[in-house]
């Protein structure tokens, strides 16, 4: 395959959904370039705009924190196997609402209260990157207000 149809695979691949470098760094190895080859590849993606490293990283933070009810603690660990760097992961997160975080815990607490054990409840959230704190504080909400 050449440079040239490889980045316009990439272009297509790219323009679907945001994509990390890593991500894109496995796609050229599958499709089978040289790796001399792929610092090129995804240079120029850079340039045109297909790929950028904050913008991905923004969009995961949103979309986990959003669609999957993740906390931040699991958000960046997802960021940190995507191989994005540390400053532009606590620069995003930094920008994530506490509100938010605790809106999606309450969620998920009273979603799961009646069909969990607490302990089980109580892990499930861990997974997802919640505190402890948290998670007992926004229980022992729902246990009052439910009576």
């Amino acid at each position: 395959m050449t440079t040239s149809e490889a980045l316009q695979k990439l272009q297509r691949y790219c323009a679907y959904q945001e994509r990390s470098p890593f991500n894109v760094e496995r796609k050229l190895q599958q499709i089978g370039l040289p790796r001399d080859r792929h610092e090129e590849v995804i240079a120029q993606l850079m340039e045109d705009s297909f790929l950028d490293e904050y913008r991905f990283t923004e969009a995961y933070t949103r979309g986990k924190l959003n669609q999957k009810q993740w906390a931040p603690r699991r958000i960046r660990m997802g960021l940190q196997e995507h191989k994005i760097p540390r400053v532009t992961i606590d620069r995003v997160l930094g920008q994530v609402d506490q509100h938010i975080v605790d809106t999606n815990a309450l969620y998920l607490v009273e979603r799961w209260f009646e069909s969990k054990s607490k302990e089980k409840l109580t892990a499930a959230l861990q997974r997802r990157g919640y505190d402890f704190e948290l998670i007992a504080a926004t229980y022992n909400a729902v246990m009052s207000q439910r009576g």
